[in-house]
């Protein structure tokens, strides 16, 4: 990896030193490395992509690391929507490692993620809210909460990779977190207005935790 370079003075980008300084002790204690602000359109890191990439956010506190096995990546994302109105999404990507070809998906909530739903009815508009429970039974404690989003061809395929027992400790520990679903990746995103160490502790060990049920679950498509 080549070395990154800031492009623009940290008085400019939106995010206070408060922040800065919980990110780097988040990266310190969980063996990642912090590089803070990053310019998209430098080819020396990995661009953090999913739902919220576009031609104009502003990425910061972008680190980069392994945890239990997995290959991590955080990073605070700023963007202003077609509506108007400014976002900030703390994003946290697990690489995955499933060989099989995993349909693309969301789980999120209404109760939260203003951002997200904006996004996800621009960008994909194919993708629907489904009715689980097409193999299962799926626990209340998730479906009053969360709404799955899937094309209607992929939903058998995604509840064999979200199981009614994952759901329900998504259901338990997910709450106020939007995730999303590639066949290379799962993205955490929170836009909470204010980061603090618990919330990337938690999203670090539940992402991970995710990430492989996933991964196993995709073994038996």
């Amino acid at each position: 990896m080549g070395k990154l370079t800031r492009i623009v003075p940290r008085s400019l980008l939106p995010s206070t030193h408060a922040t800065r300084r919980t990110v780097i002790d988040f990266a310190d204690r969980s063996g990642m490395v912090y590089f803070g602000y990053v310019s998209q359109r430098s080819d020396e890191h990995h661009i953090v992509r999913g739902l919220t990439v576009s031609t104009k956010h502003v990425d910061d506190h972008y680190c980069i690391g392994t945890y239990d096995t997995y290959d991590v990546m955080f990073v605070e994302r700023s963007d202003v929507l077609k509506s108007g109105k400014r976002h900030i999404w703390h994003i946290m990507e697990f690489d995955l490692k499933a060989s099989a070809d995993i349909p693309h998906f969301f789980i999120g909530s209404s109760k939260h993620g203003l951002g997200f739903h904006e996004l996800l009815a621009t960008k994909y508009p194919t993708l629907q809210a489904i009715t689980l429970g097409a193999t299962h039974e799926y626990p209340a404690s998730f479906t009053s909460y969360f709404s799955t989003y899937v094309t209607p061809a992929h939903s058998v395929v995604m509840e064999r990779l979200i199981t009614p027992e994952i759901a329900e400790t998504i259901a338990d520990h997910f709450k106020g977190v939007v995730m999303e679903v590639t066949e290379q990746a799962l993205y955490l995103y929170s836009e909470k207005p204010h980061l603090t160490a618990d919330l990337l502790d938690t999203m670090l060990q539940n992402g991970a935790w995710l990430a492989k049920q996933i991964d196993q679950n995709s073994r038996h498509l």
